[in-house]
């Protein structure tokens, strides 16, 4: 019996020729055909981020209720820190790694994926300490215990981003959605505990959001069946070829961050992390949503690298995409101006004097996404880091200008024009580099 993508296993026990045994099969027939589409294949990721942004969500307001914008801001800050290290520490490999595995060509196999991962899981951590011992000497001055669980907090975050990617690297999407839901389950119960113990600090929601994604890791590299797969690994050479194609998305990676998340480090170091606090919550409206066009570009590229898409086909597919979120997002924007105080307390009003440019820089920053997808589908891997680094050297030299000068305000500003240069260099970039592909 051969068991359809997330089908119980307990249909293949059934006996065969039985009327419950066909109406399983027709169903599993349907099920596998959609699940291979661009809309199912859309959705199952989107559901596995769905699960992960419900729980940020969650995470974010009751933490925002319960320790005010000033502890908002200080966990911001170790998120902040950890994704930081990681698009450092992991060398592009999570990036590159899934775009070989994809590759029907590639002698790259998921094991080589893995070992690469692991070896550079030390790395994390020196990378870790250090930015928190850098970040120490500032105005924040972090505490100790606070400072060890932000460097557990990045290695977790750099094991389970490469486990996804591995997996995600197999097309094993609904694995990745079992993952998430189960991941963002634990997490919300985790919360729901400290808070009703009275035990919730900045520290320990770090802490509970730690053990969540380590677990989650162990996890999928178990359903990949990775290291079911012969012995140690003897041949390192793959590893060279994965450092070398992982180090333009390495250096896309770093821009990306700088251009998203420079800002909160600027406005923390510059007006206090209760300043942070409040802009963190006013991006909390647009960032949930920022999942529909990570989940949807995602297809769109696994499905142009495996050759099952045309160019033509992924263009229409992403402009349809943008004009959708657009609209979505303006929707968000007025609900989340009524809503906001209510929902995260009074001490969050001002926020909303950010939050329609804020909104308006992620519906530019969608269209950026979009074509950094049709890079990674239909490009090549080391044109994928430029745009983002020009537009990064944008976003820099505006949150050095803006944020000093007239804070809160600025760092909304900087957003809108730096993701405004991102947008625009990706367009040119992209269609010049499908242009090559044409002839």
């Amino acid at each position: 019996c051969v068991r359809p993508p997330l089908w119980p296993t307990t249909a293949c026990g059934l006996r065969r020729g039985s009327l419950v045994v066909k109406v399983v099969l027709r169903v599993g027939d349907w099920w596998a055909g959609w699940s291979q589409r661009v809309r199912g294949e859309a959705i199952l990721v989107l559901l596995s981020r769905l699960a992960n942004v419900g729980a940020g969500t969650v995470f974010v307001l009751l933490t925002a209720r319960h320790l005010g914008p000033t502890g908002r801001g200080e966990i911001a800050i170790a998120f902040t820190l950890a994704w930081a290290t990681t698009n450092v520490a992991d060398l592009g490999t999570s990036t590159s790694g899934r775009i070989n595995l994809l590759m029907s060509d590639s002698g790259i196999t998921a094991r080589d994926v893995l070992s690469l991962t692991v070896v550079l899981i030390p790395l994390q951590a020196v990378l870790a300490v250090s930015a928190v011992a850098l970040l120490s000497l500032t105005s924040l001055h972090l505490s100790r215990d606070f400072g060890v669980a932000v460097v557990a907090l990045s290695v977790a975050t750099m094991m389970f981003n490469s486990a996804v990617s591995l997996v995600y690297g197999l097309r094993r999407y609904g694995d990745v959605l079992a993952t998430e839901a189960g991941l963002a389950v634990f997490q919300i119960v985790v919360l729901a505990g400290l808070l009703w113990t009275d035990r919730l600090t900045t520290t320990s929601a770090v802490i509970g959001m730690t053990v969540g994604p380590v677990l989650g890791a162990v996890r999928l590299v178990q359903v990949s069946g990775t290291l079911r797969r012969g012995g140690p690994v003897r041949d390192t050479s793959p590893w060279r070829t994965l450092i070398l194609d992982g180090l333009s998305p390495m250096a896309g990676s770093i821009s990306l961050f700088l251009a998203l998340r420079l800002d909160r480090i600027v406005l923390a170091v510059v007006a206090g992390t209760r300043s942070l606090g409040l802009f963190t919550v006013a991006l909390a409206v647009p960032e949930t949503l920022r999942v529909l066009p990570k989940a949807v570009g995602q297809v769109v590229a696994d499905r142009g690298r495996s050759g099952i898409d045309s160019v033509a086909t992924a263009r229409r597919h992403t402009r349809l995409f943008v004009v959708g979120h657009g609209v979505v997002l303006a929707g968000a924007a007025a609900v989340g101006w009524i809503l906001l105080p209510v929902v995260f307390g009074e001490g969050f009003t001002d926020a909303r004097d950010v939050l329609v440019i804020v909104t308006a820089a992620e519906a530019v920053l969608a269209i950026h996404f979009m074509h950094q997808a049709l890079l990674v589908g239909f490009g090549r891997p080391k044109g994928i880091g430029l745009p983002q680094v020009v537009g990064a050297v944008v976003m820099v030299v505006l949150v050095l200008v803006m944020i000093p000068t007239w804070g809160i305000q600025g760092a909304a500003w900087a957003s809108l024009l730096g993701y405004t240069a991102l947008a625009g260099t990706s367009t040119v970039w992209t269609n010049r580099e499908l242009r090559r592909i044409k002839a």
